[in-house]
């Protein structure tokens, strides 16, 4: 007890000394597992807002559709098979097209009584339910066509107010809505409700359908139970067919099919940019757990207990990121597991897989970024760790020839990258994440103008902008991950290599020379990075999307030199100040 203990009040100094340390790394787990749950809750969310929507409206286990104009009989057939709960009124219903403001879209049009049906009972959302000369519009075909409470509808050549909207789980969310496989329009549709006599009227001379909505005493034998001999036989009587729950379920979740590429390779993304946060920050706490270490190691603590000690922040603080990672996740899917409106949507409880996934995902990033430091420090003999001293340069007679004829920045710059390779390389992978995702956010824009020219469905303009959404969101994050990211690794850059500049600035070497060594420094891994992010994102982009345009040379050309600009910007600030310090008073500080 008195172990943990020791352990929780160093935590706990730590986080009240530097609290920004913690909150950027907060920022980088928790942004990356965020991602990672949206990308896996999606379809959960689906399912739970269709299962909501199901039970708040008295959802049908089977839908039956028939052209024949007697219904009756197959109702009484039906209601007296095995396995049948009950079997609501036959509705009749037609599929159409419909015109408000300005817009014209396919629809399937019900005649509903004003009474509540036995099974089926759409969810007024906004207005009243049916009325004679009135409709009742699907919410989420609603928000597309852009019509509201008293706007008009026009259906078979007769307008209708709408008097309300609803929502159902009879049928898939807009634009899945329509009848497919069935007399008339056969791609994705809207529902619209009105009176069965306005029905009727508005059918004119369109194919008028007839709908059973059906209960089971088993709902998860629907779809056995449709493809049943019962249906079979009935179809020399008219034109069946049969649509079980499942199928709306499976049609609500095709809308993001193309968004969780986006999200889970968003995420991988993430994840690399916090391994670059994690990685500065361990670099940058890395002289102060050097010491520490040394200091608890004089006072009888062991190896292990010292890496406990060191380990214990970073874990702490991966579990707190990753269960806000899931949170804010498992908040956003309904959101976006619903684009067109046409659920109940409801934050569902993460799934075990989810909370695995993503605790995984953690703790990896963590561990790579953190480890290494933290083990390295652990092995340090504790003479050599209270002492501190200085680490001999090595010496590169081959490098010091390719750079003796360099201007003094390229010099110095170079000398640094060889100096800490691997801070090098954790700042190409920040760089290269980042223009993996603007290069395909470019890519994205140049194939929907593409695709757009060539004329789109309904459900392909709701996918495109949602995907679209999705994309700016990752990159907006990632961009901002990435700022950081440079000024850190800038920091951490300048924070390590403060006594070798300023020996360095003793010898001759101005301030401007140093802060240009500095951003020379992250410079030259960018454009490595650069050059391999941008055909990176373009690959991306064409393992997901079946039309690729390349964008145009002259954006690509305008992007690269923007991101190196980026870099050197923001690399400069924390060069800046810590060439404010003399050099004379940097030698004589006594380490951190």
């Amino acid at each position: 007890m008195g172990r943990l203990l020791l352990i929780w009040r160093l935590i706990a100094r730590d986080l009240r000394r530097r609290p920004g340390e913690a909150v950027m790394f907060l920022l980088a787990v928790t942004a990356a597992t965020a991602s990672l749950t949206l990308g896996m809750a999606t379809d959960n969310a689906v399912a739970a807002g269709y299962m909501k929507t199901r039970e708040a409206t008295a959802g049908p286990d089977i839908t039956a559709i028939t052209t024949a104009t007697d219904p009756s009989a197959l109702a009484r057939r039906i209601a007296d098979a095995p396995g049948v709960d009950t079997v609501a009124v036959p509705v009749p219903g037609f599929s159409t097209t419909v015109r408000a403001g300005g817009r014209t879209d396919n629809a399937a049009v019900e005649g509903r009584e004003r009474t509540a049906s036995a099974v089926d009972r759409p969810l007024v959302t906004s207005g009243t339910w049916v009325r004679d000369g009135g409709a009742v519009v699907e919410r989420g075909f609603a928000e597309a066509l852009g019509v509201r409470l008293g706007d008009r509808v026009t259906i078979g050549g007769r307008a209708y107010p709408v008097v309300g909207t609803a929502v159902s789980a009879a049928t898939a969310v807009y634009p899945w809505g329509n009848w497919a496989s069935g007399p008339g329009p056969s791609d994705g549709g809207g529902r619209i409700w009105l009176t069965a006599d306005d029905a009727r009227a508005a059918a004119g001379d369109a194919s008028l359908l007839y709908l059973l909505n059906i209960k089971l005493s088993d709902p998860d034998a629907a779809p056995s139970w449709a493809d049943s001999a019962l249906i079979d036989d009935t179809r020399g009587q008219g034109w069946v067919n049969t649509h079980p729950w499942q199928t709306f379920v499976d049609g609500d979740t095709r809308l993001l099919r193309s968004v969780r590429p986006t999200l889970v390779v968003g995420g991988g993304l993430l994840a690399a940019a916090s391994l670059v946060t994690l990685a500065s920050l361990a670099a940058v706490r890395a002289p102060r757990d050097h010491r520490r270490a040394g200091l608890f190691k004089a006072v009888g603590a062991t190896p292990r207990t010292v890496a406990a000690l060191l380990l214990a922040q970073y874990l702490l603080l991966t579990v707190v990121a990753a269960a806000g990672g899931v949170t804010v996740g498992c908040l956003i899917a309904p959101a976006l597991a619903d684009p067109s409106a046409g659920l109940l949507n409801t934050a569902g409880p993460p799934t075990t897989k989810i909370v695995a996934a993503v605790t995984v995902l953690a703790l990896l990033v963590t561990l790579i970024g953190t480890l290494g430091p933290v083990l390295r420090t652990v092995r340090s003999s504790t003479v050599d760790t209270l002492a501190d001293p200085a680490r001999p340069t090595t010496y590169r007679p081959r490098l010091t020839a390719m750079t003796a004829y360099l201007p003094t920045p390229f010099l110095i710059g170079v000398r640094l990258i060889a100096r800490r390779p691997g801070r090098a390389a954790l700042s190409a992978v920040g760089t290269a994440a980042t223009t993996v995702m603007v290069t395909a956010v470019l890519t994205f824009q140049v194939s929907l103008e593409a695709d757009a020219a060539q004329g789109t469905s309904t459900v392909e303009d709701i996918r495109n902008a949602v995907t679209g959404q999705v994309m700016l969101g990752v990159t907006v994050v990632l961009v901002a991950l990435s700022v950081l990211n440079t000024v850190f690794v800038g920091w951490s850059a300048a924070v390590q290599a403060r006594r070798a500049l300023a020996v360095t600035r003793t010898l001759g070497a101005t301030p401007g020379q140093v802060i240009a060594a500095l951003c020379i420094a992250q410079l030259l891994p960018a454009v490595g990075a650069i050059a391999v992010g941008i055909p990176t994102g373009i690959g991306l982009f064409a393992l997901f999307s079946a039309v690729v345009v390349t964008p145009p040379a002259s954006w690509l050309a305008a992007a690269a030199p923007a991101v190196l600009l980026a870099v050197a910007a923001l690399t400069a600030l924390p060069a800046w100040l810590h060439t404010r310090s003399p050099a004379g008073r940097v030698l004589n500080a006594e380490p951190a």
